[in-house]
């Protein structure tokens, strides 16, 4: 994709939106467009090390089948039973082309961030070593092993190895099955096994780019000597001395931050090294203030072989995601706090963006927008109702006056706050709104795409956070930067509506719905590693879900 998201930045419930402004963590955007670097591919394996001829038949593909079904040796068993019964458990890898093909692609599945020998790769080794053909119930056992693991690669290309719903908890993006037995046989049949396979992988840009990192990192890590670790304690601010310092300009030295003319011995905190320090900040997505403090440190502190975990997590994390986000979309990268809006494959607008906390993380899921509101209402969602707002309401009588919110009843009536006994349930079934105005923690418009999450775009008044670089403060909304900016190119191709017009019906304080009449759809994504400028970029794991991700791939 053309210019890929700068994105890169471009590179869990009901709470919803607009509680009080804190925040973390970012990457620049400016300094993110992916660039494809120059790599040497590995030497591959020569034509013929997989080159293997098949020779059995119906009834000993059924025997065979049989008995290692008895073994419990199958991934795919109720898959592999319709495959073979639909083709009369005819042999399916009798072409020595078709087997080469996905043999190679197998062998080398740690390249995709997935593992040979998690698809029968001991057994396949075991089964063709040293041999240039198969017969009857060797052959049998072969090709039922090869058509197994192709049923399983190709599920774990398209889908993931992991179920994300039981590790993001608030997960709403959906795929289309796919049939792998019939693409098997589409494959056989018209010996495309090579051009299938790779059409089940993510064609995004982030995910080709993270496997170049991905082959730096697992050489890096193999090479890396043990790291002494700098330890944790006072901050360190410019021109004070330090006994730490070496060792970080040392390691700052190593990752490149530093050139050779830093002296390592030198425990005082120069101006070249507070220089480098705010460039590694900056990089990490850290409050790029230049005092070394114990976030700084604990990134420094993170290995080659730790980045390469990260990596295998955020290849297994874009496998989760639609493999076409659409002609015309908003892309949301959570843990880097931006926002893009791509179109034809260029980024066109770029946001700085305030997501939710670790208490009230903002979902991953994918919408399209349907309508813009100007001067809107704030409908108190459940959880920020009955955590703050009630509580708040009943120690102090003058809350909701002074916060401009009303009380709806069941009805629809409106509710005097000094008749409401607030130590009685019947309160939980309230509810109650915000009006429109200076106040409303959704700023002068909010932009739409109805979710099962109730989660959504809107301006703050609180934009002052927009300069920090970590951003995690709001209860699960997202906020955006000029929001006015972007409420008027949404609706850009409506003659009767642009930002004059928008900001004159601000100016009248009522609230007013416009539809959307652009197809746009939102993706919430949420990744952490990716490549900007041929090199990798990694910024602050948000919600603490690649160590997750990575321990649940090790368990599988």
């Amino acid at each position: 994709m053309k210019n890929l998201i700068t994105l890169l930045f471009l590179g869990l419930f009901l709470h919803s939106c607009g509680n009080a402004d804190k925040r973390l963590d970012a990457g620049e955007i400016e300094d993110q467009k992916t660039v494809i670097s120059e790599e040497t591919p590995e030497e591959k394996p020569k034509e013929s090390d997989y080159s293997i001829k098949l020779k059995t038949t119906s009834e000993k593909i059924q025997s065979a089948l049989t008995k290692i079904n008895s073994e419990n040796a199958l991934f795919e068993r109720e898959a592999l039973e319709e495959f073979y019964s639909s083709r009369n458990y005819s042999p399916a890898w009798t072409d020595a082309d078709d087997l080469d093909s996905f043999y190679r692609e197998v062998k080398n599945a740690e390249k995709e961030g997935l593992s040979f020998t998690d698809y029968h790769g001991e057994k396949l080794e075991e089964l063709t070593a040293g041999k240039k053909s198969l017969q009857g119930t060797e052959a049998a056992s072969l090709d039922i092993y090869l058509t197994d693991a192709f049923l399983a690669y190709a599920r774990d290309l398209w889908t993931g190895k992991l179920d994300p719903r039981e590790l993001h908890g608030l997960w709403g993006v959906s795929r289309k099955d796919q049939n792998f037995g019939q693409l098997l046989q589409d494959s056989v049949e018209n010996n495309e096994i090579a051009s299938i396979l790779e059409g089940l992988k993510p064609s995004h840009e982030v995910y080709s780019q993270l496997k170049k990192s991905l082959q730096e990192y697992k050489k890096l890590k193999k090479n890396e000597p043990i790291r002494e670790k700098i330890s944790e304690g006072k901050l360190i601010k410019s021109g004070e001395k330090d006994k730490r310092l070496p060792l970080i300009t040392k390691i700052l030295r190593d990752l490149g931050q530093l050139t050779v003319s830093e002296n390592f011995n030198d425990s005082i905190y120069s101006e070249e090294l507070q220089a480098a320090i705010k460039e590694f900040q900056k990089a990490k997505g850290l409050q790029v203030d230049g005092i070394i403090g114990n976030s700084t440190i604990a990134e420094l502190n993170v290995t080659h072989k730790q980045r390469y975990k990260q990596i295998l997590a955020n290849l297994e994390r874009w496998r989760w995601y639609p493999r076409d986000l659409g002609d015309h979309y908003i892309l949301i990268n959570i843990p880097d706090f931006k926002l893009a809006v791509v179109r034809n494959g260029v980024t066109v607008k770029e946001h700085n963006i305030i997501v939710g906390t670790r208490a009230r993380p903002t979902p991953v899921f994918t919408d399209t927008l349907q309508y813009i509101v100007i001067n809107p209402e704030w409908h108190i969602p459940p959880t920020i109702k009955t955590q703050d707002v009630i509580p708040k309401a009943s120690q102090d009588p003058s809350y909701l006056r002074s916060h401009n919110m009303r009380v709806i009843g069941r009805d629809g009536e409106t509710i005097d706050p000094s008749t409401i006994d607030w130590s009685s349930k019947e309160v939980s079934s309230y509810n109650f709104v915000q009006n429109a105005g200076p106040s409303n923690p959704l700023g002068r418009v909010k932009i739409i795409y109805p979710n099962d999450f109730l989660i959504y775009l809107h301006d703050t008044p609180a934009q002052a956070l927009f300069s920090q670089n970590q951003r995690a403060e709001s209860s699960g909304c997202v906020r955006v930067e000029n929001a006015l900016d972007l409420s008027a190119y949404v609706l850009e191709n409506q003659e009767e509506w642009n930002q004059q017009r928008i900001e004159e019906t601000i100016a009248t304080g009522k609230t007013v719905q416009v539809k959307i009449d652009q197809p746009i759809q939102v993706h919430h994504f949420y990744w952490t590693a990716w490549r900007a400028v041929g090199k990798p970029v990694f910024v602050n794991d948000l919600y603490d879900l690649d160590r997750k991700i990575y321990t649940r791939l090790q368990e599988n």
